[in-house]
């Protein structure tokens, strides 16, 4: 999970146009918030992924859903109130139902900064507060075969990649080429990149990335050879704002 940024209000959402999908809602249980007008703007603020989990939602084997923030069945009222809709996949929106927000809060990543209340340890997460323990158990950000081992994986596939980028540097101080030089900074932004806010599971390939000491290492040795770059730095400094702790 990561910090988002909400997207404007949709124009169409008027207030005459709110009360009358409210007032359609109640009298039909319609499901007025399944409108484009609506999901594609809170799609764009998440970068195309659940707002929880940070599943890619644009997968053909994904879908959307526009989750409540507080629950439509106690709030109806709420239903197509802009601050209330967030994006979601099946699985969260499944799991976190319809929990009461207000009686026992969760985190909202709109609102709050997730990182001030998740860690990671071992591939999973660890709750820092109060917020961040409820949101682990109401959403299943530690379901063993959904997330915990796609973290895993991410990890070893980082791991990878880190050594992968040792042997190329390696082959560039053998040789001096260009070519070396541009196949090595290439694969690490290539790492970087995975580490940045529209990239699926930032927040877990982030935190497994920067804290790596092998991929630090490689970091002060490509500046002492100037091979580091200041587009490299930006993505760096970019991931630098979704680590979580490690504890």
């Amino acid at each position: 999970m990561i910090k988002l940024d909400s997207a404007p209000k949709p124009d169409f959402l008027t207030d005459e146009k709110v009360d009358e999908l409210v007032d359609e809602f109640k009298n039909n249980s319609t499901s007025v918030w399944n409108n484009e007008r609506i999901k594609e703007p809170l799609l764009n603020s998440s970068h195309g992924k659940c707002s929880y989990c940070e599943c890619d939602l644009t997968e053909e084997s994904k879908y959307m859903e526009v989750e409540h923030f507080e629950d439509k069945k106690h709030n109806p009222d709420k239903v197509v109130l802009w601050e209330n809709l967030l994006p979601s996949c099946t699985k969260c929106n499944g799991a976190k139902s319809t929990h009461d927000v207000i009686a026992h809060p969760i985190l909202n990543p709109y609102i709050q900064d997730p990182k001030e209340h998740l860690a990671i340890r071992f591939f999973r997460m660890r709750g820092l507060t109060e917020l961040g323990r409820e949101s682990i158990d109401v959403v299943g950000l530690n379901n063993q075969e959904r997330l915990v081992l796609k973290r895993f994986e991410i990890g070893s596939q980082i791991a990878d990649s880190i050594e992968i980028a040792w042997e190329r540097h390696a082959t560039y101080r053998s040789n001096g080429r260009t070519q070396s030089k541009n196949r090595l900074i290439s694969l690490v932004e290539g790492i970087l990149l995975e580490c940045q806010p529209k990239a699926i599971y930032a927040a877990t390939t982030a935190t497994v990335v920067l804290t790596d000491t092998r991929f630090s290492e490689l970091i002060q040795i490509m500046n002492v050879e100037e091979t580091w770059n200041e587009d490299l730095e930006e993505l760096y400094k970019n991931a630098q704002s979704l680590v979580l702790q490690c504890a």
